[in-house]
């Protein structure tokens, strides 16, 4: 069949049409995708912003608890642990912006809305530490057991808080940033194990392992096929 001019125009016509409308789509969806990655990163960025506060916290009741009778006189034990204490219960009431309760339409109706259903463990972890800490004496010595308790509290603070914002997948997004330190000669690695030998010279027992040269090869493997 043979064409003439119009027909070829229109098929060149169709054929831009289609092209352009190919276009469009990956602009919109890109623009989506960055869209969202903004808005994860804004959510991301508050959450963590209130796990930093919350986390600094439950440490100030470790310390507190550590340090009653020593540090602490029962004065200042008795003042601070309240400040504290009235700190924690805060934050976890802001933290109920972020993590919601579950079963909130099935338990607990007869409360506030926002404390219907059951507690996710990253509030608990701080409401019982806030518990803990309320309910110590400020007559004395350090309260090691009490100490151990806010510690486990503090660990499921920061599990919790890591499985929220996925630090790994925060990590991915962020390689690119590496590229301004490929020049950096210096193993950190090497810097850490050197800290940790010079504290295992001073406190034998502070390692769980010894640092040298395996050590800092193995944790280079691990990085390299991490990236």
């Amino acid at each position: 069949m043979d064409w003439g001019v119009n027909e070829w125009v229109a098929v060149g016509s169709a054929a831009l049409a289609l092209a352009s409308l190919v276009l469009n789509w990956l602009v919109v969806r890109r623009q989506t995708e960055l869209q969202y990655e903004t808005l994860r990163a804004e959510m991301d960025s508050e959450v963590i912003g209130w796990a930093q506060d919350a986390i600094d916290l439950v440490s100030d009741a470790v310390a507190l608890a550590g340090g009653r009778g020593t540090t602490y006189n029962a004065e200042d034990f008795s003042r601070l642990s309240h400040e504290t204490a009235q700190k924690l219960s805060s934050i976890a009431d802001r933290g109920r912006l972020f993590f919601p309760n579950d079963e909130h339409d099935s338990h607990g109706q007869e409360k506030e809305a926002a404390f219907q259903g059951f507690r996710p463990p990253i509030l608990d972890a701080i409401i019982f530490a806030c518990g803990r800490l309320n309910r110590m004496s400020a007559e004395g010595g350090p309260d090691k057991e009490s100490a151990e308790f806010l510690v486990k509290c503090r660990r499921l603070l920061v599990s919790e808080a890591q499985n929220a914002i996925d630090p790994r997948r925060r990590k991915q997004m962020l390689k690119r940033l590496a590229v301004g330190r490929k020049d950096d000669k210096v193993s950190a690695f090497a810097v850490a194990s050197d800290l940790g030998e010079a504290m295992e010279a001073l406190y034998p027992g502070f390692l769980d392992r010894p640092r040298g040269a395996a050590w800092i090869a193995e944790r280079e493997d691990m990085a390299r096929r991490a990236r």
